[in-house]
Protein backbone atom coordinates (compact mmCIF):
# COMPACT_ATOMS: atom_id res chain seq x y z
CA UNK A 1 0.00 0.00 0.00
CA UNK A 2 2.89 2.35 0.75
CA UNK A 3 4.19 1.89 -2.82
CA UNK A 4 0.76 2.82 -4.20
CA UNK A 5 0.67 6.03 -2.17
CA UNK A 6 4.23 6.98 -3.17
CA UNK A 7 3.53 6.19 -6.84
CA UNK A 8 0.26 8.16 -6.76
CA UNK A 9 1.98 11.16 -5.20
CA UNK A 10 4.79 11.03 -7.78
CA UNK A 11 2.50 10.85 -10.80
CA UNK A 12 0.12 13.46 -9.38
CA UNK A 13 3.02 15.83 -8.72
CA UNK A 14 4.21 15.44 -12.30
CA UNK A 15 0.77 15.99 -13.89
CA UNK A 16 0.89 18.98 -16.19
CA UNK A 17 -0.81 22.03 -14.72
CA UNK A 18 -1.75 23.03 -18.28
CA UNK A 19 -3.44 19.67 -19.01
CA UNK A 20 -6.97 19.90 -20.30
CA UNK A 21 -7.69 16.29 -19.30
CA UNK A 22 -9.58 16.69 -16.00
CA UNK A 23 -13.27 15.98 -16.52
CA UNK A 24 -15.67 13.30 -17.73
CA UNK A 25 -14.76 11.53 -20.98
CA UNK A 26 -17.00 8.95 -22.69
CA UNK A 27 -15.28 6.05 -24.43
CA UNK A 28 -16.17 4.78 -27.89
CA UNK A 29 -16.24 5.60 -31.58
CA UNK A 30 -18.96 8.21 -31.03
CA UNK A 31 -19.63 10.61 -28.17
CA UNK A 32 -22.19 9.22 -25.72
CA UNK A 33 -22.57 11.28 -22.58
CA UNK A 34 -26.00 9.86 -21.68
CA UNK A 35 -25.03 6.21 -21.12
CA UNK A 36 -22.02 3.99 -21.47
CA UNK A 37 -18.41 3.64 -20.38
CA UNK A 38 -16.44 6.70 -19.30
CA UNK A 39 -13.26 7.72 -17.52
CA UNK A 40 -13.39 10.53 -14.98
CA UNK A 41 -9.99 12.27 -14.81
CA UNK A 42 -9.44 14.22 -11.59
CA UNK A 43 -7.07 17.19 -11.47
CA UNK A 44 -5.06 15.61 -8.63
CA UNK A 45 -3.89 12.74 -10.86
CA UNK A 46 -6.47 10.05 -10.07
CA UNK A 47 -9.07 8.61 -12.46
CA UNK A 48 -12.07 6.28 -12.18
CA UNK A 49 -13.73 4.10 -14.82
CA UNK A 50 -17.51 4.36 -14.54
CA UNK A 51 -20.66 3.75 -16.55
CA UNK A 52 -22.66 6.90 -17.27
CA UNK A 53 -24.89 8.29 -15.98
CA UNK A 54 -24.34 6.80 -12.48
CA UNK A 55 -22.31 3.86 -11.29
CA UNK A 56 -19.75 2.97 -8.72
CA UNK A 57 -16.22 2.90 -10.13
CA UNK A 58 -15.28 -0.35 -11.92
CA UNK A 59 -11.59 0.48 -11.88
CA UNK A 60 -9.28 3.15 -10.51
CA UNK A 61 -5.81 4.41 -11.13
CA UNK A 62 -3.52 7.37 -11.41
CA UNK A 63 -2.79 9.26 -14.62
CA UNK A 64 -0.41 11.82 -16.10
CA UNK A 65 -0.73 13.73 -19.37
CA UNK A 66 2.60 13.41 -21.18
CA UNK A 67 1.45 15.21 -24.33
CA UNK A 68 2.11 12.37 -26.78
CA UNK A 69 0.77 9.78 -24.33
CA UNK A 70 -1.41 9.41 -21.27
CA UNK A 71 0.45 7.42 -18.62
CA UNK A 72 -1.80 5.49 -16.23
CA UNK A 73 -2.02 2.69 -13.72
CA UNK A 74 -5.05 0.47 -13.48
CA UNK A 75 -6.70 -1.74 -10.89
CA UNK A 76 -10.15 -3.29 -10.89
CA UNK A 77 -12.49 -3.21 -7.92
CA UNK A 78 -12.16 -4.99 -5.38
CA UNK A 79 -8.49 -3.93 -5.66
CA UNK A 80 -6.80 -7.30 -5.53
CA UNK A 81 -3.02 -7.14 -5.68
CA UNK A 82 -2.58 -3.70 -4.13
CA UNK A 83 0.34 -4.99 -2.07
CA UNK A 84 2.37 -4.92 -5.30
CA UNK A 85 3.34 -1.83 -7.31
CA UNK A 86 1.09 -1.24 -10.30
CA UNK A 87 2.59 -1.18 -13.77
CA UNK A 88 2.52 2.19 -15.54
CA UNK A 89 0.95 1.79 -18.99
CA UNK A 90 0.51 4.37 -21.75
CA UNK A 91 -2.20 5.38 -24.16
CA UNK A 92 -0.33 6.74 -27.20
CA UNK A 93 -2.11 9.87 -28.45
CA UNK A 94 -2.82 9.79 -32.21
CA UNK A 95 -4.94 12.96 -32.43
CA UNK A 96 -6.15 15.44 -29.85
CA UNK A 97 -8.63 18.30 -29.74
CA UNK A 98 -10.41 19.99 -26.84
CA UNK A 99 -13.33 17.53 -27.12
CA UNK A 100 -11.79 14.33 -28.57
CA UNK A 101 -8.65 12.31 -27.96
CA UNK A 102 -7.86 9.30 -30.17
CA UNK A 103 -5.37 6.94 -28.53
CA UNK A 104 -4.06 3.40 -28.78
CA UNK A 105 -3.40 1.32 -25.71
CA UNK A 106 -0.25 -0.67 -25.02
CA UNK A 107 -1.67 -3.52 -27.12
CA UNK A 108 -2.40 -1.23 -30.11
CA UNK A 109 -6.17 -1.23 -29.52
CA UNK A 110 -7.83 2.15 -30.29
CA UNK A 111 -9.37 4.00 -27.33
CA UNK A 112 -11.28 7.15 -28.27
CA UNK A 113 -12.30 9.64 -25.59
CA UNK A 114 -15.01 12.30 -26.03
CA UNK A 115 -15.37 15.15 -23.52
CA UNK A 116 -18.70 15.26 -21.70
CA UNK A 117 -20.13 17.96 -19.44
CA UNK A 118 -19.51 17.19 -15.77
CA UNK A 119 -23.31 16.99 -15.37
CA UNK A 120 -23.19 13.72 -17.39
CA UNK A 121 -21.97 11.99 -14.21
CA UNK A 122 -24.81 11.64 -11.71
CA UNK A 123 -24.60 10.83 -8.00
CA UNK A 124 -25.77 7.39 -6.91
CA UNK A 125 -29.11 7.46 -5.03
CA UNK A 126 -27.43 6.63 -1.71
CA UNK A 127 -25.01 9.54 -2.20
CA UNK A 128 -27.61 12.27 -2.33
CA UNK A 129 -26.85 13.44 1.22
CA UNK A 130 -23.07 13.27 0.80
Amino acid sequence: MKALIVTAALIASQASAASDMPGVWSLGETRNCEAGPAWVFLADGFYAEVTLPASEPHALGIWRDEGTAIAYTHTHVPFEGLEKPMEVKRLAVDTRSADRIATKNYRGVPRIFHRCPTSALKALPWQQGH
